[in-house]
């Protein structure tokens, strides 16, 4: 499962990332070749959305959100918007638990 964090410039969405490969790492149910995950600023998504399987949004971008989800949508892609709460603690665990029940809610609806 490809994992695409979108932000507005790509740099909280990369502690983020950070945050969940540390998750994944620790984990003994999951392995990292499984989880490529990439963080990008939202001038770089039509570039990059078709690659990855699930869409990660961050709360500064919410204003938009209802656009990513509209593209991703036309790809059969979900998305979640992370909270702040959520991004703001930088818990990497629960964004990962959001990003596997997005997929295989997708999956399921397919």
């Amino acid at each position: 499962m490809k994992i695409l964090l979108v932000c507005a410039g790509g740099f909280s969405t990369t502690m983020m990332m950070e945050a969940m490969k540390k998750v994944v790492k620790q984990s003994q149910k999951l392995a990292e070749k499984d989880y490529p995950m990439e963080a990008i600023g939202v001038d770089k998504l039509d570039r990059y959305l078709q690659e990855y399987d699930v869409i990660l949004v961050g709360p500064q971008l919410s204003h938009k959100y209802d656009y990513i989800k509209e593209e991703a949508d036309k790809l059969q892609k979900p998305t979640v918007l992370l909270t702040s709460d959520i991004y703001g603690a930088m818990d990497g665990a629960t964004v990962m638990k959001q990003a596997l029940i997005a997929y295989r809610k997708n999956k399921l609806a397919q």
